[in-house]
């Protein structure tokens, strides 16, 4: 069958693939042609007020409500076919779940799913963005809270680039105070060691996702005393940013650290032995 499909033209192979994780993905006819619409539109330039509704098969055929014209449609693929926000199998049945770049909530609405013991702490830097993952979470809001801030090594404001229908990837941008500039907005700066105190003393966090465009650096490297609370990460990596950095920063912080099989820019530290919480 592999044979097979390589031997047809690349267009062929990429609406077979993007059909078959269609298929796996979403529950009914309607959702799936729903999906496939919204794959097709390549430009990204944003659809305010506009929503769709999808159920997801995975979600146990609950709906979620995607942006047409926006990059929701490609976390849904990253979400589901991905897997990749998935903690490594050394966790087991984690309590306290960290989704720092909660995004539209699809990555905390699987885990939810998966570990119906959980609780999950989401933060999302955009402000559309976190009141979208609200309602997306709202079948498991006894468990799912989002805190609309960005993550940064220590709490204040961030200012972040926007991007109107690059809905996955707004970032942190480095620009000075009173000079915000169209594509930029504002957001408030939390730390994980804020975050571990909202939780109460003695805290530990089975497992954080961390994507965050690019601060995950910064993260990594000061106010990292929260780290040894912290079980099993799994940190997406983004340019200049190199997964080799990102291994070394986590094994300084107490980790035994791999490249996830799942995602080349994906880098899983787990704590072992005396480095175990």
């Amino acid at each position: 069958m592999a044979r097979a499909l390589a031997k047809l033209p690349s267009p062929v192979q990429e609406t077979l693939r993007l059909a078959f994780v269609a298929l796996r993905v979403t529950a009914g006819p309607r959702s799936f042609l729903t999906f496939l619409r919204l794959h097709a539109i390549r430009r990204h330039e944003g659809a305010r007020g506009r929503t769709v509704r999808v159920r997801m098969r995975p979600l146990g055929g609950r709906e979620v409500i995607l942006r047409p014209s926006t990059s929701d449609a490609d976390t849904v693929w990253g979400t589901f076919a991905g897997r990749y926000h998935l903690p490594p199998p050394e966790v087991g049945e984690p309590l306290l779940i960290w989704d720092l770049g909660a995004n539209i909530g699809l990555t905390m609405a699987d885990l939810a799913v998966r570990f119906p013991a959980a609780r999950i702490l989401g933060v999302e830097i955009d402000r559309e963005n976190a009141a979208l993952a609200r309602r997306n979470l709202a079948p498991w809001s006894d468990r799912c809270e989002i805190v609309q801030a960005g993550v940064w090594p220590e709490d204040g404001e961030l200012r972040y680039h926007r991007l109107a229908g690059g809905t996955s990837g707004h970032h942190v941008a480095d620009v000075p105070e009173g000079a915000l500039s169209e594509g930029v907005a504002t957001a408030p700066a939390i730390s994980p060691a804020t975050l571990l105190a909202r939780s109460g003393p003695g805290t530990v966090v089975d497992f954080a996702k961390v994507d965050i465009e690019g601060a995950e650096r910064e993260l990594l490297r000061a106010g990292t005393e929260w780290a040894s609370r912290v079980r099993a990460i799994t940190v997406e990596v983004h340019e200049p940013y190199s997964t080799t950095q990102c291994e070394r920063d986590l094994r300084a912080l107490g980790f035994t650290t791999r490249v996830d099989p799942r995602h080349w820019a994906c880098v899983i530290g787990v704590r072992t032995g005396d480095a175990a919480v």
